[in-house]
């Protein structure tokens, strides 16, 4: 299939034909049957909707890596709130719980990098995080920005239209994940929302509590046959890295005709962008979803 260049600078966009609805950018992904938790048997388990995360002429749909960390400090309200102002139609965001049980927005397994604390996240109560500086060390107008909950995160969700791409770091219990899907329904978007892992146990665990919920597993690179991996613990996305495609140029387009949704990370250059869109993979997670969306927004208004 033919895919569209497109110019990706700052004011020339070219020109392309865009089925999107205006007013929620979203768009239904044709429901895909993976099988039961016995992967041995022959039945269907169950259909998973994943709603918007598909191609649009072409075009992948723009995943805000951490909240718009070339405009904020990465996984905080500030970056969340600067990715849903940049156009991005989907906002991706890292949970990790803390030592008496509560789920935070964190990425790295230390505090070290992202905030004036050290050691492991794990080892430290929501109490002795709220003191922490998550900000300072990305710029002096930051100070003060604290680590959010995921309770915080999730009614900037519910008040906007975007979906999200929520990845559990390190494995997660039956017990753990509770309060995750809690407040997901609680909140009233289970339906744009995927939870995505590079855990299998996490995810089997996740299948059998939450069997409606979509799922997306995360592979540096694809295995043999990602296919039959994804059903393997009931995923309908695949999200991996562009150097998987570059060992078979053909697998995305395999993995879609599967019904599978693909998604490559994390891309912040033109010339990358543009594999993705030759690629024809479904959407692209960047650190600078406002420089991608804005091409999108360009076209659109050109249109």
């Amino acid at each position: 299939m033919h895919r569209p260049s497109v110019n990706w600078g700052r004011h020339s966009a070219r020109r392309y034909s865009f089925r999107r609805s205006a007013a929620s950018f979203t768009a239904t992904l044709a429901l895909v049957a993976v099988l039961a938790i016995d992967h041995t048997a022959a039945t269907v388990y169950a259909a998973q909707p994943l709603g918007s995360m598909v191609l649009n002429d072409g075009v992948p749909l723009t995943i805000a890596h951490r909240g718009a960390p070339a405009e904020a400090p990465e996984n905080t309200i500030p970056a969340f709130e600067a990715a849903l102002a940049s156009g991005a139609e989907v906002l991706e965001l890292d949970l990790r719980m803390t030592a008496d049980e509560q789920v935070v927005v964190f990425h790295d397994e230390l505090l070290d990098r992202t905030t004036d604390g050290s050691g492991p996240i794990a080892d430290r109560t929501l109490a002795e995080l709220r003191v922490l500086d998550a900000g300072s060390w990305y710029g002096s107008a930051w100070q003060g920005t604290s680590i959010p909950t995921f309770d915080e995160v999730l009614p900037l969700l519910q008040r906007s239209d975007v979906r999200a791409l929520i990845e559990l770091k390190g494995l997660w219990t039956v017990d753990a994940l509770r309060p995750i899907i809690a407040g997901i329904y609680r909140h009233g978007v289970q339906d744009r929302v995927v939870l995505a892992s590079f855990e299998l146990p996490t995810l089997l665990e996740l299948w059998r509590e939450a069997p409606s919920l979509p799922r997306a597993v995360i592979v540096r690179r694809l295995p043999d046959d990602p296919v039959d991996f994804a059903a393997s613990v009931g995923a309908t996305t695949v999200v991996t890295s562009l150097r998987s495609f570059r060992v078979d140029p053909d697998a995305a387009e395999m993995l879609q005709n599967a019904g599978l949704t693909v998604i490559v990370y994390t891309l912040n250059r033109a010339d990358l962008w543009q594999q993705a869109v030759d690629l024809g993979v479904d959407g692209v997670v960047t650190d600078a979803p406002r420089r991608l969306a804005s091409v999108h927004a360009e076209a659109v208004r050109g249109s």
